[in-house]
């Protein structure tokens, strides 16, 4: 083959190349564009200053309720080629902390670790890491510590499974320091909603109770549980939830008493085949269980306010269907006196 033939097929790939990456990058812009609305990612301070997630035209931006803020005006605002994750407050209210990655985490599996201080709106990045920081959490009494879960991979599981975060484990970081800590070594297909006690050095998350699982049909038998780590012997792991419970828990709070947990889970299943999540109250020293919510919609990402005085949670009114309606509730811990909280809309 003659030396300009060669030149030439080689250069017809590359215009072809980049002209397809191009193409990609111009569809995924306007994918991204099409994400409006808030989503169930939200915090509550001690004051009582609730900061959420908003997308406005596929940008990310953290948004204030209180008696101050302006809800038009974002707090924090991202590319459009970022998400917001997760939020937590600081347990004196003075700091928010974020954790944002990549919308396209097959191309750029990076995630951050941002910090907005609430008296100046200034910001810092705390920490950056090549894998997912799904979930950010302050100790609910010590502002120095800052507990966060990491999945190292994304991928399919499964040939018919949509690309998951996989792989987690429990880290912390320490302000005063800047030291990085990692607290479990479990790789585990699942963890999620995690909480620190505020009076005990144990953080709760729930995963499977998988850890004697030996053959295929022994994981068709297990069940999505709250555990509790103990952050000074971090092998010390153990069901803190209803071990004999065929429920799986999803989202959940535990109380400031650590008596109760609060959690999302199954409870029927509607005429259109969709299934109904609600909330429930689980009393640690009764060990009995008890439906909080009735709203037949899917209710998920239950916190209790400032005092553990009333419950918070976000319900999808439109669960099911292609667009979210996520609406913020509210409720005295005995189940009565529910409200929605006006949350700003675009």
């Amino acid at each position: 083959m003659k030396k300009k033939s060669l030149i030439l097929i080689v250069g017809i790939i590359g215009v072809i190349t980049f002209s397809l990456v191009v193409i990609g990058l111009i569809f995924d812009k306007k994918e991204f564009e099409k994400q409006q609305g808030r989503t169930a990612i939200y915090d509550i301070s001690p004051d009582g200053t609730i900061a959420y997630v908003f997308y406005n035209e596929g940008h990310p931006g953290i948004y204030l309720h209180n008696e101050t803020a302006n809800p038009r005006e974002p707090l924090v605002e991202l590319n459009i080629d970022r998400d917001i994750v997760d939020l937590s407050f600081s347990a004196d209210g003075k700091m928010l902390a974020y954790s944002s990655s990549y919308k396209n985490k097959r191309e750029e599996l990076k995630s951050t670790i941002h910090v907005v201080y609430m008296d100046t709106n200034t910001e810092h990045e705390l920490l950056a890491e090549n894998t997912l920081i799904t979930e950010v959490e302050y100790h609910p009494t010590n502002p120095d510590f800052i507990y966060y879960l990491k999945a190292g991979t994304f991928e399919n599981y499964s040939p018919i499974a949509s690309a998951r975060p996989h792989d987690f484990d429990l880290f912390s970081y320490q302000f005063s320091n800047g030291e990085t800590k990692q607290y479990t070594n479990l790789k585990k297909y699942m963890m999620e909603s995690l909480r620190i006690s505020a009076h005990e050095n144990i953080a709760y998350v729930t995963m499977d109770d998988d850890e004697h699982v030996q053959t295929a049909e022994d994981v068709f038998e297990t069940h999505q549980r709250i555990f509790s780590i103990d952050l000074n012997e971090p092998n010390a792991i153990v069901v803190a939830s209803d071990e004999s419970s065929d429920r799986d828990i999803y989202d959940f709070a535990v109380s400031p008493d650590a008596l109760m947990f609060i959690y999302q889970t199954v409870a029927n299943t509607g005429e259109s085949g969709i299934f109904q999540y609600e909330l429930f109250l689980y009393n640690r020293n009764t060990k009995t269980e008890e439906q909080l919510t009735f709203l037949e919609e899917y209710t998920s990402n239950p916190k209790f306010g400032p005092e553990g005085k009333a419950l918070y949670y976000m319900v999808d009114t439109q669960f099911g269907k292609k667009v979210p309606d996520y609406r913020l509730y509210k409720m005295n811990i005995e189940g009565s006196k529910e409200e929605v909280v006006p949350l700003y809309m675009k």
